[in-house]
């Protein structure tokens, strides 16, 4: 049985813990203590650098969902992580979870793991500045590049109560989804996979969806009448920061590698079929 070690033991992991399987004992490392895996230490990675240090004496494999610091163009936390864990000899392989936003804007083209890295926003760049740190390492490697992540807990039902406005579907441009439950099949099938060694994967459900579509199968799921539709420009009035940076970027995942590699393993490829699962216990 090997160890395997949740760094950024936080909402995926939950479904990874979930999944039951009786390979791997996992350890857990979070801010905040939990106690979803067999062992959880509470770090915080940027300060408490003695803990890593002994972190790993024993032949383990690593799973780094951290995401980076707040600011800046490189990724210090995972800087801090890869400089101050030692005998990394018993690392077998690091499985970085990345951002499909490391490709920028596309203007819904499709994307594969060879197409050009443009990030638009600093958050972005952070996370290239991560995956060229991962690659530089000397370890086996795993990157994932994902999309929007949801699920149980991870749907945007603020938004719904609130009724804010939708982009007008006919406008709308493309974005990229994969359920929190495929993403950890995904993330526990790559730990000993080795057609996965030093690979960059791209991992989705397999089906661009417009932004406002998705919104609207969560309305109709929950039965609710849609909101006001508007157009980019007066989006940009309305949405804060975040949002706007979001629709500002669009792109179509090519999944055929992760399908090679992962055949038949994504059960919600119907996003109306997740957001019905995901609404359960909501």
């Amino acid at each position: 049985m090997f160890n395997v070690y949740l760094i950024g033991n936080g909402y995926v992991c939950d479904y990874i813990t979930s999944l039951g399987s009786k390979k791997y004992k996992y350890i857990g490392l979070c801010r905040s203590q939990k106690n979803n895996c067999d062992k959880n230490i509470q770090v915080d990675i940027l300060k408490d650098t003695s803990k890593l240090k002994g972190l790993i004496n024993e032949d383990s494999y690593v799973v780094y969902l951290v995401p980076p610091q707040q600011s800046g163009a490189i990724d210090q936390v995972i800087n801090n992580f890869l400089k101050h864990i030692q005998r990394r000899e018993h690392i077998k392989k690091i499985i970085y979870i990345s951002t499909s936003g490391v490709y920028g804007d596309k203007n819904d083209k499709e994307v594969d793991e060879n197409s050009s890295l443009q990030p638009l926003t600093d958050r972005a760049k952070r996370r290239v500045s991560a995956e060229k740190q991962v690659i530089e390492s000397n370890l086996n490697y795993t990157i994932l590049r994902v999309p929007g992540i949801y699920g149980y807990g991870r749907l945007p039902i603020n938004r719904i109560k609130q009724r804010l406005p939708l982009i007008n579907l006919d406008i709308c441009r493309h974005t990229n989804l994969i359920h929190a439950k495929d993403l950890a099949k995904i993330i526990v099938s790559s730990i000993e996979n080795k057609n996965t060694i030093n690979k960059v994967i791209n991992v989705s459900d397999g089906s661009a969806i417009k932004s406002t579509q998705y919104y609207l199968h969560i309305y109709d799921a929950l039965k609710k009448p849609y909101p006001e539709f508007i157009d980019y420009e007066a989006a940009e009035k309305l949405y804060d920061e975040k949002r706007k940076s979001f629709i500002k970027e669009s792109r179509k995942l090519d999944t055929s590698l992760m399908n090679k590699i992962f055949p038949d393993i994504i059960e919600y490829k119907d996003v109306r079929e997740g957001i019905k699962q995901s609404l359960k216990k909501e």
